[in-house]
């Protein structure tokens, strides 16, 4: 097939990491695909206000169109004013923006379909270019896109996403409740082909590192070999759970002195890496305890979970955690607050420790459990791996996501639904 991603999040110079996990699958379509083409719409960003904050000199330096890795990106400009307006640039603003630069792209390259990350902000776009284009049109709810009220306007922009595209994927069966509840429905009446319960996944690990790459990765933080890190990557917000880590790593540390902390993904321009600082600063006990490292390129990922001990997740809420399943899928013992796509991941495998959400004294109680036994480490990691592993692979479930847009295309009288691999009913989501 023929594949057009419709996607806000996606990396460009400017900004490498946002949007990588959009690229991950991005990837994985192009190794099975003939074709794929990234569509990724970019705030307009007028020369001279590009000096006066950090993050619209980072959307200035975003290029029109690029081609990374192989893969042709074009970003076309939309206007979008902060707090003014909001829904109508999601829908149908960005689609008007985008709709030139589509129409020549679908002319020279024939797509078959459109799949698109992000409902409300690609969601909408992608369903109206679906029928601009007379293409089917799908999208995958990634967490944050479906917590939006109702009532309001994104909850409509939402609302109508859900109603028109032709295929929903959604991360986590939470995401899927979301929807119904957004329609006045139960989940049992959402039709099970078009709204299907399935996560987009992760890439497996690279194969093992080169010896010492451990024992380097720790010299580099000042981490001494008896000394226990606990481990977070992802963005430094407080809704990951930052304020509450920084307590549980405090009373964990009170018991266990080996306790220390390393936190990779500061961006200040776009999160909270100040605000954290300054809590830093008035928790006792915790003065050269913790590190707050920038953002790091996907590669270093790995390095860096093969050189912790412990990952910690207490994010408060999520679509399905990606950087705990990369976590998980090194074989890292992970902790996290119990939220319900962690309790979906765990599924009763002990492959990780979940506790309740924001307490901060289980967690801190978790962290040390995990500190005074290498066994107990061994065996959370071990069955962690093989939980992820088994589910949650980009490679097996973008395979699926395929063979379901390809059905729709042929039942919409395409032409790409090729040998397709059997579908499954409601019962085995």
């Amino acid at each position: 097939m023929k594949i057009l991603v419709v996607t806000e999040a996606y990396p460009s110079p400017g900004y490498p990491f946002w949007g990588s996990f959009n690229e991950n699958s991005v990837f994985a379509l192009a190794e099975r695909c003939e074709a794929v083409e990234v569509l990724a719409p970019r705030p307009y960003v007028p020369p001279l206000l590009s000096l006066a904050h950090p993050r619209w000199k980072v959307y200035a330096q975003i290029a029109g169109q690029e081609t990374r890795n192989g893969v042709p990106v074009h970003r076309p400009a939309y206007l979008s004013i902060p707090r003014v307006g909001g829904a109508f640039w999601a829908d149908p603003g960005a689609f008007l923006c985008c709709l030139r630069t589509a129409k020549n792209m679908h002319r020279r390259v024939r797509f078959d379909a459109i799949i698109s990350f992000d409902l409300v902000r690609a969601g909408a776009t992608a369903w109206r270019l679906g029928r601009a284009l007379g293409i089917p049109a799908s999208c995958w709810a990634t967490g944050s896109d479906m917590r939006v009220s109702a009532s309001s306007p994104y909850g409509r922009v939402l609302a109508r996403a859900i109603k028109h595209l032709d295929v929903v994927f959604y991360q986590s069966r939470e995401l899927l409740g979301m929807a119904a509840d957004l329609l006045g429905l139960a989940p049992a009446q959402m039709a099970w082909d078009r709204h299907v319960v399935l996560p987009r996944g992760i890439h497996s690990p690279p194969s093992p590192p080169a010896a010492g790459t451990r024992e380097r990765v720790r010299g580099e933080w000042g981490v001494r070999n008896d000394q226990v890190v606990v481990l977070y990557i992802g963005r430094i917000t407080r809704s990951k759970g930052m304020f509450e880590l920084l307590e549980s790593v405090s009373l964990a540390a009170v018991r266990d002195p080996r306790v220390i902390c390393v936190l990779i993904g500061s961006l200040p321009a776009f999160d909270e890496t100040v605000l954290i600082r300054e809590k830093l600063e008035q928790i006792p006990g915790l003065e050269g305890r913790v590190q707050i490292l920038p953002h790091c390129d996907p590669d270093q990922v790995w390095e860096y979970l093969r050189a912790a001990d412990i990952f910690a997740f207490p994010s408060h809420r999520e679509g399905m955690p990606n950087s705990l399943l990369e976590a998980m899928a090194t074989g890292l013992p992970a902790v996290a607050f119990a939220i319900p796509p962690v309790l979906e991941l765990e599924a009763g495998t002990g492959g990780l420790i979940a506790v309740p959400p924001f307490d901060t004294a289980s967690l801190a109680g978790a962290i040390l459990r995990l500190a005074a036994s290498p066994n107990e480490r061994n065996r959370v990691g071990r069955r962690g791996r093989a939980r992820v592993l088994d589910r949650f692979t980009v490679q097996k479930n973008i395979v699926e996501a395929l063979a379901r847009v390809a059905h729709v295309v042929a039942e919409k009288g395409g032409s790409a639904a090729g040998t397709l691999p059997r579908l499954y009913g409601p019962r085995h989501r």
